[in-house]
């Protein structure tokens, strides 16, 4: 637990960020623009290579290697891309365009400027395709059946949830580690993206172990990924750990954050305070007591 305490100051971990629809989520892949792919050195070569994709039962699956102008990102009803030029933007339409109409999904219009490209679609019962990326979970990536066995088993946790897998690339380019996996899925939007039923992740990223037994009855838990890492589909879940020296101050200390959280729109899902086994002494701070809460975004 000593961790928790090094900079003797409240945490707050969560599955995603409250970030508009176009920045980074949970799983980083939002960082998936021209700043990143200009300082990771590679050349977007020009049509013709660095893809590969089929299709099994209602689900496309496909690799990427350096046709990165290819990787669709989600938002809203429609899905965006950065490319060089508009050759390339078209090249991205020719690929995603049956793989949207293979989902039940209805193009309606693109658009390309400055490198930035959109393909907006409709559907008949409102539905929508949202994407979720591998790349910081735990398997081998220099073991394909090891990272398939993940692939796997997240495909299957969709399909239990009654979220229809669309497409899945494996990424195998230097921008991400050495090889990883994206899925896209269909789900109901909500005008709140935190609101919506989504496959996430929610990291504690001090490394100390989750309070899954709080969480089970809230969304479902698609992978116990590590003791500190958990895939679920859901809402997007927060986390926010604190402490006290005493079991008052830590009461106290929920009561307060609890209240926080009623202020600001949050659903409260629960809470514990953990004695330490020993204090935990740094300076003038002395520690005895954490609490964790959970809540809803």
């Amino acid at each position: 637990m000593k961790r928790i305490f090094m900079t003797a100051a409240v945490l707050a971990v969560s599955g995603g960020a409250y970030a508009a629809e176009l920045n980074l989520n949970s799983t980083g892949f939002g960082e998936l623009s021209p700043a990143r792919l200009q300082l990771s050195g590679l050349e977007i070569p020009a049509p013709g290579a660095g893809v590969r994709i089929g299709k099994s039962g209602g689900c496309y699956y496909g690799m990427i290697t350096t046709k990165l102008h290819l990787l669709a990102r989600t938002s809203k009803s429609q899905l965006f891309v950065f490319a060089d030029t508009e050759p390339q933007f078209r090249e991205f339409t020719d690929m995603w365009t049956p793989i949207l109409e293979r989902a039940g999904l209805t193009p309606a219009g693109a658009a390309y400027k400055d490198t930035f490209g959109t393909l907006d679609y409709r559907s008949a019962d409102g539905s929508v395709l949202r994407d979720f990326l591998g790349e910081h979970l735990r398997y081998n990536a220099l073991n394909p059946a090891d990272m398939e066995d993940v692939r796997a088993e997240l495909l299957s946790g969709l399909e239990k949830a009654g979220l229809s897998p669309a497409a899945s690339l494996i990424l195998d380019s230097e921008l991400f580690r050495p090889k990883t996996f994206n899925i896209y899925y269909l789900t109901k939007p909500a005008e709140d993206p935190a609101h919506e039923v989504r496959l996430r992740q929610l990291v504690n990223e001090d490394g100390e172990a989750l309070d899954l037994d709080l969480v089970a009855g809230a969304v479902r838990i698609v992978r116990e990924d590590a003791p500190f890492s958990l895939v679920y589909i859901g809402r997007e879940l927060g986390f926010h750990g604190g402490w006290s020296d005493t079991e008052e101050g830590a009461n106290a200390k929920l009561k307060e954050y609890k209240k926080f959280l009623i202020e600001n729109g949050a659903e409260f899902i629960g809470a514990k305070i953990i004695k330490l086994d020993k204090p935990y002494v740094s300076g003038d701070i002395t520690v005895n007591y954490i609490v964790n809460t959970y809540f809803f975004r």
